[in-house]
């Protein structure tokens, strides 16, 4: 099923996560961050019917060092973030309603540091495909034996999660003070708050699966898991609708 997203509130929380997260942006990538913010939010206020929203080139973030734990210095790491995102507004909705169907995202993250790097990328699963409905995956490549698999679940596919995991794993407690400054508690509830509905409603769904059907074991049934969710709900709690 097509499952629905108020791209009007997720511009929102666009706009707030790039309020948290400006200050870890490589000064090269500041307008890239821009652009990508200013981009959907034109697209929703337009109303188009399909929005493909991404970035024209790779958001660089500023390098790490502190990620291994307490006092482990490594040498320093970066990370960037490309992402596609397309939508498409049901038929049936009016040119003034905000929701629209998630026809594909993929959000590509590198992380590189002086000896190498790693790619990998986070799908929401297309009609047809298997595994699970959100999935983290590394990079396909030759060297690496160009498998498609495994694909690791996940909550969270929207670009805005993929780069918030990427710098808790780079800035740890850079990020974490950042969050609780005092003048970041607005972009803070915003992005929190969204996050924590949509993770929920996967959650649920999931559990309602599982209870439906116990011939399978928990993890293979996670593997081919294919959401019933009919819409995202924003950080308020409501359910995307029409």
């Amino acid at each position: 099923m097509s499952t629905l997203i108020d791209l009007d509130h997720y511009a929102e929380e666009v706009a707030a996560f790039a309020g948290l997260a400006a200050g870890f942006v490589a000064g090269s990538s500041t307008l890239r961050l821009d652009d990508v913010e200013r981009q959907l939010r034109q697209a929703v206020e337009a109303g188009q019917h399909t929005i493909v929203w991404e970035t024209r080139d790779p958001i660089i973030f500023r390098p790490g060092n502190l990620y291994d734990g307490p006092g482990r210095e490594h040498a320093p790491t970066s990370f960037s973030l490309e992402f596609r995102c397309e939508f498409s507004r049901p038929t049936a909705t009016r040119r003034r309603c905000r929701v629209w169907q998630i026809v594909h995202s993929a959000t590509h993250v590198s992380i590189e540091k002086e000896a190498g790097g790693l790619r990998f990328h986070v799908d929401y699963k297309n009609a047809g495909q298997w595994g699970p409905q959100v999935h983290l995956q590394i990079e396909e490549s030759p060297e690496h034996g160009d498998l498609p698999i495994p694909r690791i679940p996940a909550m969270s596919f929207l670009p805005t999660d993929c780069a918030d995991l990427a710098l808790s794993e780079l800035h740890p407690e850079e990020w974490r003070r950042t969050q609780g400054a005092g003048g970041m508690q607005h972009h803070m509830s915003v992005v929190r708050n969204a996050q924590e509905s949509r993770t929920l409603a996967y959650v649920s769904d999931i559990r309602r699966q599982w209870n439906q059907d116990t011939r399978l074991t928990r993890i293979s049934m996670l593997q081919d898991y294919t959401a019933a969710i009919a819409g995202l709900p924003d950080r308020h709690g409501r359910d995307a609708r029409y």
